[in-house]
């Protein structure tokens, strides 16, 4: 049995960690367990991708939802067949860890080598991105944003906070509220169409994003659809008295805010309109985002959607 464990070097709190993880292995003697550290941003797609052809049978992302998103990417871009590719699995030591929420991951070692042992993985779904301009393809595991959420993506990757991720992230969509102007935007299905000002979209596969706000609480993991809320015309007073809501997973009775399922949709928009993927910016609007059916086998509880 092969491991590879792919760790964002950024992250302060796993130097503190990494020598209890590397003690762990060894003493669980489940074959060959290697850790490689990032050196810059997107140097874990490289690494993945390696991996993937290097030939692994699991490989970890541990860190947050950025560093999974390009452990994802890295793997997907491999010259590798999926039916070899590795099983991914997450230690959560991001800022955020949306993703871990929808698949009640900890980030105990002790538990991951519990589902490692017994081969405990699921078939989940993937999203596709292309974007038209530049014809590049990103994939995402958790949610794909338009409109507000990569502008507050584009501002939280040149900045920290010593009040912790939660604060910086709600302090950065207050900012984007406050400076964010909405965009006309349309979004197409195979059987409804969306239009009007956009105030933030999510194509939701997970069901939290923006640290713990749960904007898509009837998404699954792996039933072949997307579940996209679109929030339209909001003003931040409305956001604001609404949040205690979404972070609870309550569906908004508003008539600017919507919700709908499609395993693939058109984004267009006159304006320039940014997309982020798991929280990473990629590109501007217009964008086809797809489905990839169980496209990857996840290491994750057996009851989990």
């Amino acid at each position: 049995m092969k491991i590879v464990f792919i760790v964002n070097n950024k992250n302060k709190r796993l130097a503190k960690v990494l020598p209890g993880f590397d003690q762990y292995c060894k003493q669980a003697n489940l074959g060959s367990v290697q850790f490689i550290s990032t050196k810059r941003k997107k140097h874990a797609i490289e690494l993945a991708k390696q991996a993937t052809e290097n030939g692994c049978d699991y490989l970890i992302a541990v860190g947050g939802d950025g560093t999974l998103h390009e452990v994802i990417n890295g793997m997907l871009q491999s010259k590798l067949p999926p039916t070899k590719s590795p099983a991914i699995g997450l230690l959560p030591y991001g800022s955020a860890n949306d993703f871990a929420r929808t698949a009640c991951i900890s980030n105990s070692i002790e538990e991951l080598f519990k589902l490692i042992q017994s081969n405990t993985t699921q078939k989940i779904d993937i999203g596709k991105i292309i974007i038209q301009q530049s014809q590049e393809t990103r994939y995402f595991i958790n949610i794909a944003g338009l409109g507000l959420g990569p502008e507050v993506a584009k501002n939280i990757e040149h900045s920290s906070s010593v009040f912790g991720p939660g604060f910086n992230y709600f302090k950065h969509i207050i900012i984007g509220f406050l400076r964010y102007v909405k965009k006309e935007v349309s979004c197409t299905s195979s059987t409804w169409q969306w239009k009007g000002k956009l105030l933030q979209m999510a194509v939701a596969n997970g069901r939290y994003f923006g640290n713990a706000i749960c904007a898509a609480p009837d998404a699954k993991l792996s039933d072949g659809q997307f579940q996209i809320t679109i929030f339209g015309d909001l003003s931040i007073w409305e956001y604001l008295k609404n949040l205690g809501n979404l972070k609870k997973g309550v569906r908004l009775i508003h008539p600017q805010v919507s919700y709908h399922n499609a395993d693939e949709v058109l984004l267009e928009s006159n304006d320039s309109c940014g997309i982020e993927a798991d929280g990473e910016y990629v590109g501007l609007a217009p964008a086809t985002i797809s489905v990839l059916p169980k496209a990857i086998c996840f290491l994750m509880p057996p009851d989990v959607q």
